[in-house]
């Protein structure tokens, strides 16, 4: 049936032709032909790897329960800022292992390539 369709358009166009039409009108029969075609299209299925950084590396310890500030010792507030600043310091740390975690796995990802 493709065949025999294509056939009519081949004889249309050859009448165009025969009939001194102008290249404006023979144009699109030229594109619906070309479009008829047989043409295998290679699909190609992207590959994607998911990584995801251990839970052990996410440490960020917080500091839940603040003393009362009106009762406030000198010792004390020396302790909870010593505590903070040993969080944020864990903190820091665990960020830069996560961000080596992944630096690493991209590495890896792209040699595979």
């Amino acid at each position: 049936m493709l065949r025999s369709q294509l056939r009519s358009l081949e004889e249309l166009l050859v009448q165009a032709w025969m009939n001194d039409m102008k290249w404006l009108g023979v144009i699109p029969l030229l594109l619906l032909l070309a479009a008829c075609q047989h043409t295998q299209v290679a699909l190609i299925a992207p590959e994607y790897k998911i990584v995801k950084a251990p839970d052990d590396l996410y440490k960020c310890p917080t500091v839940t329960k603040f003393p009362k500030d009106e009762t406030l010792t000198d010792q004390e507030v020396g302790s909870l800022i010593l505590k903070l600043q040993n969080n944020n310091v864990t903190c820091k740390r665990s960020l830069e292992s996560i961000k080596q975690f992944y630096d690493d796995a991209e590495k890896t990802i792209a040699e595979q390539k």
